[in-house]
């Protein structure tokens, strides 16, 4: 069987449950199901707010952060130009068009 026959033989078949309404129900019990979850959940960060407090957040190690501010800081430094020398960059591309006079054949 190849694959435009399974193509065809499965969308034959969603069309026949749609028809019977077994499509319809199955999609029904899976939205009711979600709706459970997302009830059960929402109960529970209710809760935990009038148990005193948001949920916790994971505290980040005091090393590690010390350790990321100073790679950002050395990264930083070393991208950025000696302090009093401006980079050279050359900017000739952005000059405006020289103007030759009133004939744009004469060139």
């Amino acid at each position: 069987m190849g694959f435009l026959d399974k193509a065809k033989k499965f969308a034959e078949q969603t069309q026949q449950d749609a028809k019977d309404g077994t499509l319809k129900e199955r999609a029904r019990a899976l939205a009711d199901q979600a709706q459970a979850k997302l009830d059960e959940v929402q109960g529970q960060f209710n809760d935990s707010q009038k148990q005193g407090g948001a949920p916790a957040a994971p505290t980040p190690d005091p090393a590690a952060t010390t350790e990321a501010a100073e790679t950002v800081a050395a990264a930083a430094q070393a991208s950025a130009p000696p302090s009093g020398d401006s980079p050279t960059v050359d900017r000739s591309h952005e000059a405006a068009p020289t103007v030759t006079g009133g004939d744009p054949l004469a060139g």
